[in-house]
């Protein structure tokens, strides 16, 4: 039997408010938390198709803020492999630049400034098990609160370039953790909602964040998509399910195109292309399997302003392990480079040009952006 699939993102959320929250704590020990996953691209259009298509922006189509809706026709992305496979596919987000309505047979969008997601997101459910008629379901709820607050409380009322916010991180952190309290409120209240929808068994949920959100730690960065620092490249992702593993938390290294082949074999899909994605199926249904660290991830960004704007393409490039991050910009033509364990904060600039493995991490990275 084929299981329903429903994504949820609570867009902008930071990894680490996630023990901040009981709520979502509380939820988090219903299934299997990864968090400590890189997202390929620290801004929602990149980080949706990318994990969707289970391809960098680069090969996808989408490796700037302005090529969206371009994921390239010969790609197929998880709506439409679903609707390939007899599901019924529905998403509600933010606005139809999201991600492009192919394979979707429900694609609508709801007004964050407006619509309650309380509301309309369970009707949204009925609506489709309904218009399914015994067909099983890829749904793609979209959280769009702390999204909002931040459009609201700081896009609107500071510059990029105005000190006064990134001299005020203890309110901006309350402001960010008041929103991050609401996304987990509602975590909590619509896998309640599923599961009223007689949607807990044979289903797979899956929580997940697109990117952090910054709250002044790095001049010129008011949210996210400027730079590849941690606060906004690391993401989470939790999966819920009854063949996944109840109360089970990974820090290890992972990527969001490892979400696509992952699926795959948890649905038991047999495609006739790949991805370069690795999948962690396994770990997440089998109780003696152990996470394995990635060896390294990659993430890009060209950010919309601030002091070095490029939104048609990126040109601030990052690579991660377990231990160390390495940093380009294009535009300044600078390397950085930290020590993730001494240094998590990512607030000293260690780089010499001269060890090993910063050799070996400046050139997989350059091989990596000029590809």
């Amino acid at each position: 039997m084929k299981p329903n699939v429903i994504f949820i993102l609570l867009d902008g959320a930071r990894w680490d408010r996630i023990t901040k929250s009981d709520e979502f704590q509380e939820i988090s020990k219903k299934g299997t938390l990864l968090n400590n996953v890189s997202t390929a691209m620290p801004y929602t259009i990149g980080s949706i198709n990318a994990t969707f298509s289970g391809l960098y922006g680069k090969e996808n189509g989408i490796d700037g803020y302005y090529k969206m809706l371009r994921l390239k026709k010969t790609i197929k992305n998880f709506p439409e492999i679903f609707q390939s496979q007899g599901y019924f596919t529905g998403c509600d987000v933010l606005t139809d630049k999201i991600i492009p309505d192919r394979g979707f047979d429900i694609h609508q969008v709801h007004d964050e400034f407006t619509d309650d997601l309380f509301e309309r997101h369970p009707n949204f459910i009925k609506n489709c098990l309904q218009k399914a008629e015994g067909k099983p379901l890829f749904l793609f709820l979209y959280f769009s609160e702390i999204h909002t607050v931040t459009v609201s409380e700081v896009l609107k009322k500071y510059e990029w370039n105005d000190k006064k916010f990134y001299e005020n991180k203890v309110e901006n952190l309350k402001r960010y953790d008041s929103a991050f309290d609401e996304a987990a409120r509602y975590s909590k209240f619509i896998l309640k909602k599923l599961e009223d929808n007689n949607l807990k068994e044979n289903t797979i949920v899956v929580f997940f964040s697109d990117h952090g959100t910054g709250i002044g730690e790095r001049y010129g960065e008011r949210n996210y998509g400027s730079f590849t620092f941690e606060e906004t490249i690391r993401t989470f992702y939790l999966f819920i399910g009854e063949n996944i593993k109840k109360n089970s938390q990974s820090d290890s290294l992972r990527a969001t195109i490892d979400i696509f082949p992952t699926l795959m074999e948890l649905c038991n899909f047999e495609l006739e292309f790949d991805r370069p994605g690795d999948s962690f199926a396994n770990y997440l249904t089998n109780e003696n399997s152990q996470l394995k660290e990635k060896p390294f991830t990659f993430t890009e960004t060209g950010a919309l302003q601030g002091p070095y704007p490029s939104p048609d393409i990126s040109n601030v490039f990052a690579i991660k392990t377990p231990k160390h991050k390495m940093m380009f910009s294009k535009a300044e033509n600078t390397w950085k480079f930290f020590d993730l364990e001494k240094d998590p904060m990512e607030t000293d600039n260690i780089f010499t040009g001269k060890l090993e493995i910063e050799k070996e991490l400046k050139k997989k990275l350059e091989e990596w952006f000029n590809r």
